[in-house]
């Protein structure tokens, strides 16, 4: 049924399909039991798919364990122009171009406030932060401290995003003197409120070698609390002759993602949350078994159905629970 649906939807404009999915996940949820285990589910919904926290209610229901909303600037922000979302069926791919659209920090973080109170008290909301197009990069640290403000009380974790390749010159921030500089600011943020919050940072998967292992050690001696590997692998989209720039999830960021999460796991004991190219149940729980402390979805869920997280958590529960 789910392949006949999906075949209909993809008739439609990527963005749009999105859009009308979303409607359909919070009124599927208002009649599926939530699973419920003693054992803490690993399965997370990637940044970028509830980019303004609609969803956050509903996902518990279809088997999620945490959802991290955004990215989030300060200030709300519309994006790159339209199309700037584009599938690929044959290889179970996505290319998007977003461009950190949002309703910026301060009406986001009034949605998590209300959804705080109608979820289960162990499902964890993460904030990816990002900063606003316009910020010059000098700046971007202070964005990352703003945008993190209004979420003090809310946030299950922060998650530092310099990865993307949809806004011009984010990635130059990947750099150890830049990401040290953005850390500190948002660690002196969180300082501000009444209680500790985890940092983490996502990083791009075309990092390797020893930019890469520079790079965790002085994340390291910033004193983040963990890593997320990785986001879209940079690229092209030829659309109507003319050539875009964004980012390539699904199947062909599988291998890659995989690959940085054994080469950092030899690099660092911080804790690894695995994303990208998860598109089966054994890809999820390959990465788990490979040392992650958690897994996130987002194209998988769009080319595997709306029951993949709580496949994927079925099977971790059959899996991690001891036999006699």
């Amino acid at each position: 049924m789910w392949w006949c649906l999906r075949n209909l939807l993809f008739l439609i404009d990527a963005e749009d399909a999105h859009a009308l999915s979303k409607w359909a996940i919070k009124g599927l949820a208002k009649v599926l039991p939530r699973p419920r285990h003693a054992l803490k589910n690993p399965v997370g919904l990637a940044a970028g798919f509830d980019k303004n926290a609609e969803l956050i209610e509903a996902l518990p229901s279809f088997g999620f364990g945490t959802v991290e909303i955004g990215t989030v600037t300060p200030m709300p922000q519309g994006g790159n122009d339209r199309p700037r979302l584009f599938r690929n069926p044959r290889d179970h791919t996505l290319f998007n171009r977003m461009g950190f659209n949002n309703l910026g920090a301060g009406i986001i973080s009034e949605r998590v406030r209300r959804a705080k109170t109608k979820i289960p008290r162990d499902f964890k909301i993460g904030v990816n932060l990002g900063k606003n197009k316009s910020t010059p990069d000098e700046s971007a640290h202070l964005d990352y401290g703003k945008a993190a403000k209004p979420f003090l009380d809310t946030a299950d974790y922060f998650v530092i995003n310099v990865s993307s390749p949809n806004t011009p010159g984010l990635r130059s921030l990947q750099s150890p003197e830049a990401l040290s500089r953005i850390v500190k600011e948002v660690k002196e943020v969180i300082a501000t409120g009444r209680r500790e919050i985890p940092l983490w940072v996502k990083l791009a998967p075309e990092l390797s070698g020893p930019e890469l292992r520079d790079l965790i050690g002085a994340l390291e001696l910033a004193g983040i609390s963990g890593l997320i590997l990785t986001n879209t692998l940079g690229g092209d989209y030829i659309y109507r002759e003319k050539t875009l720039q964004g980012g390539w999830s699904g199947q062909l960021l599988s291998s890659t993602a995989k690959g940085r999460l054994i080469e950092v796991k030899e690099l660092t004991s911080l804790p690894i949350i695995s994303v990208g190219g998860i598109m089966s149940v054994q890809d999820a729980l390959e990465r788990l078994r490979l040392g992650a402390v958690g897994i996130q979805i987002y194209t998988g869920w769009i080319y595997a159905g709306p029951f993949f997280a709580r496949r994927i958590f079925k099977a971790w529960v059959r899996e991690a629970t001891p036999r006699d």
